[in-house]
């Protein structure tokens, strides 16, 4: 799979998710849209003065946990649906996979936890948080992808043995995906900082809806990663 196809795979199968699975699509949307509530309650867009000073304000903290969750859990139905299109078994509830992926998804909430609450704001700080996270998340993401899928035979360990030599490709590969999607995400919390104020709610809504696509976008990065890593190993992520 060439670095190309896997975009085309990523970003194809993250349309095909949004078309087929809608409402499980607006669960990291409606998340989205609380934390923006959250930040327009405390006056984060009435100036960057403003901005700046509620930057770490703890209700902002808090829903922005709140989100993190929000776009790990939906990896157990992103996942599901790539691996099988198809609707019905990417919301089925699966007892093995629901307590393999719970475990991963602990794992995952664990670090994001970390990265949001025990680190110092340095820049410098956060950016090795950035870069150290990304690693991380790409060592486990087959464990991740196989959990959901409800294959026991990949843990933590053997995530790490398919993955470690795909590091740079796959960091290189994440980044890439959601360029085209973090670009305009940006963008957007820019106009809603200093834009005109009526088109904050329509700007925000706007942002939300690109931040479900984002999301689906991630996951399924994660899922063309995965399954490109572990076929090269001659290993089946599915049981």
């Amino acid at each position: 799979m060439t670095f190309w196809q896997a975009l085309r795979q990523t970003y194809g199968g993250s349309i095909a998710f949004l078309i087929a699975c809608p409402l499980l699509s607006l669960i990291p949307v409606l998340f989205e849209i609380v934390q923006h509530i959250v930040e327009v309650k405390i006056g984060m867009y009435q100036s960057v003065a403003m901005a700046k000073a509620v930057e770490h304000d703890p209700w902002r903290m808090g829903f922005g946990m709140v989100k993190v969750i929000a776009l790990i859990l939906p990896g157990y139905w992103v996942v599901r649906f790539l691996a099988w299109r198809d609707p019905r078994a990417a919301g089925r509830f699966d007892p093995v996979a629901v307590r393999l992926f719970a475990g991963f998804a602990a794992f995952q909430i664990a670090l994001a936890a970390v990265q949001l609450f025990a680190l110092p704001p340095s820049p410098w700080v956060q950016l090795a948080a950035f870069i150290g996270g990304q690693v991380i998340g790409i060592l486990v993401v087959a464990w991740g992808v196989a959990a959901a899928l409800g294959n026991p035979a990949i843990g933590p360990g053997a995530s790490i043995a398919i993955m470690a030599r795909h590091i740079p490709w796959t960091f290189a590969f994440s980044l890439v995906a959601m360029l085209p999607l973090m670009v305009p995400h940006y963008a957007l919390a820019a106009v809603a900082l200093v834009g005109p104020k009526p088109l904050l709610w329509p700007v925000l809504l706007v942002d939300s809806l690109l931040v479900g696509w984002l999301s689906a976008v991630l996951l399924a990065a994660g899922y063309v990663a995965a399954t490109r890593a572990a076929g090269r190993a001659g290993v089946s992520l599915v049981p």
